[in-house]
């Protein structure tokens, strides 16, 4: 099946079948999903919801998830998967507190209603997402307490429903722990990682279509290599990894989850090989630049990259324009680059710091996203005064801060993707003034003049995709074509979902466009057809629509 229109697509969703669409066409299934839910009377089917937003989380879609998710809540209440569910977009969306009440609505469901089992059935689940919450929380302020809450909440799901997956998860977090000199009570180490990796081997003899028992026992093996340092360990946690990773059941979501659970817990730097988990953390990073041509990395990875770009330079031997000169520029860029949240935390896109000059105005500094990020006026848009934004670097140096709108300066809606037509109106951006701004930020550089497309020309897209994390799209990242009007810009840059809102760089680092949607049967600019491509709104046509001259 391949649906040509956003209701064929909503349909495949609700069977629980995702046909790689163009990702407008998913927003716009999406949408029609939330608003089929929209007024309660109408007749939904609960599996239906539960198939969406479970081939949503499967292609990372959180956004998507947590649209689906709040269109079923706030009309039907609070159904045991579908609330857990939710709850999970909300964490991977870094909405922690949110996440948490969202699971203390099950328990008092749950409590109200004794006789729905799936409440019982889901009961398991809560609680490992309550611990993987604290787990996240320990990562962010590294406040031992919440690894010690984050092992409990892991140990007493194990109580009820014992499972290799949870026994790496407390494997995981007792070793850090004993690392920081905290001994927790349970079996020795050595002995909780051989049981974790036996019944891991013996999950994946019994189906070998699920990847999660490979990941384990690389996982179980890196736990040995800890415990026993000298033996082979690392070698076979490797091996594990590999089959891992080339297993067919083995998606972005799955790759993401243990990739996360490398560098978070494990502390796997990919720059750092003298040590097992930087070499499994090496291993998924060339993993995703081959497969997904993104490169991300966390704020104490980029402080550390600062200090010393040439340990990025080797990473990036398929790029031969990068010198360490050009990742000094690259990393340059990063304190101006925010995510935006809603008032809860929920990570809705991207956007980033410029002098006001460039639009004209006597402010220092201005922050810029898409019209579909932010705007009173573009639907399912977020309400500016209900943004939030946060800067990565920042809060890696120490200072919690989060960002308000004072005032939209200028805002322009969305146009169609691809559609020249709409020049010079449409250009999906929103211009405004923060009441605060990180003291480190000086504002991007606007480019001089758009590039010209050749197969030699490059287009780097940076932001916050939904991992949180701070990502770099490098690979393949070519300029396919500007329009004869100059409005708008096709690059073939991957991006992931959250990105919108991002900065489009050319080689010397300096700003050209906006991100605005992509597709991969994206209308071309000249002589008909479609190819896969991005889109970005030039600075050039936005400045003009302002009334700044060039």
């Amino acid at each position: 099946m391949n649906p040509s229109t956003a209701q064929e697509l909503a349909a495949a969703l609700k069977q629980r079948e995702y046909p790689d669409p163009p990702l407008q066409r998913l927003a716009e299934a999406v949408n029609s999903i939330a608003d089929e839910l929209a007024p309660a009377g109408n007749k939904v089917q609960k599996q239906d919801i539960r198939n969406v937003m479970d081939i949503l989380r499967r292609h990372r879609h959180f956004d998507h998830m947590h649209r689906v998710g709040m269109a079923w809540h706030d009309t039907r209440g609070c159904d045991a998967l579908i609330q857990r569910l939710l709850a999970q977009a909300v964490v991977e969306l870094g909405a922690f507190e949110r996440a948490d009440e969202l699971l203390d609505e099950a328990a008092k469901a749950a409590a109200a209603n004794p006789g729905d089992l799936d409440f019982t059935v889901q009961a398991a689940d809560y609680q490992g997402l309550r611990g993987r919450i604290r787990k996240q929380k320990f990562v962010l302020t590294e406040d031992v307490n919440f690894l010690v809450e984050a092992t409990e909440c892991y140990q007493k799901q194990m109580g009820s429903r014992p499972s290799f997956f949870l026994g790496v998860n407390v494997l995981a977090l007792r070793t850090r722990l004993h690392e920081l000199g905290i001994d927790h009570p349970g079996p020795p180490l050595a002995t909780l990682a051989r049981d974790v990796l036996g019944q891991a081997i013996g999950a994946a003899r019994a189906d070998p279509s699920d990847p999660w028992p490979l990941a384990t026992a690389s996982e179980a093996c890196l736990a040995l290599d800890r415990i026993e340092p000298g033996s082979e360990w690392c070698d076979k946690a490797e091996l594990w990894l590999y089959r891992f990773l080339g297993q067919p059941g083995t998606g972005p979501f799955e790759a993401e989850s243990y990739f996360r659970q490398v560098r978070e817990l494990w502390r796997g730097n990919p720059l750092d090989g003298t040590w097992c988990p930087g070499r499994l953390a090496k291993i998924f990073e060339r993993h995703v630049m081959r497969t997904q041509r993104r490169w991300s990395a966390d704020a104490r990875q980029l402080q550390r990259l600062q200090d010393n770009p040439g340990e990025l330079e080797k990473n990036f031997s398929g790029e031969k324009a990068f010198t360490v000169d050009d990742v000094r520029k690259m990393l340059s860029v990063s304190p101006n680059i925010g995510c935006v949240t809603n008032s809860k935390g929920v990570r809705m896109g991207t956007g980033f710091l410029m002098p006001g000059a460039v639009f004209g105005q006597p402010h220092p500094l201005v922050f810029v996203t898409n019209a579909h990020v932010i705007s009173d006026a573009v639907p399912k848009a977020l309400p500016w005064k209900e943004a939030r934004v946060t800067f990565e670097l920042e809060a890696a140096s120490g200072v919690t801060a989060v960002h308000e709108v004072q005032e939209v300066l200028y805002t322009s809606e969305p146009g169609t993707l691809g559609n020249v037509a709409d020049a010079p109106g449409k250009l999906d951006v929103t211009v405004c003034l923060l009441r605060s701004t990180p003291k480190d930020a000086e504002g991007l550089s606007v480019a001089k003049a758009i590039p010209l497309p050749s197969p030699k020309t490059k287009a780097f897209v940076v932001g916050h995709p939904q991992a949180g994390e701070m990502q770099f799209s490098l690979q393949d990242s070519v300029l396919m074509d500007v329009c004869p009007k100059a409005r708008l810009m096709h690059y073939r840059t991957p991006t992931d979902p959250g990105s919108s809102g991002s900065p489009v760089f050319n080689q010397k680092w300096e700003v050209v466009a906006l991100h605005h949607a992509g597709s991969q049967a994206c209308p071309r600019f000249g002589g008909g057809g479609t190819y896969e491509a991005n889109e970005g709104i030039t600075l050039q046509s936005i400045r003009r629509g302002i009334g700044v001259n060039d």
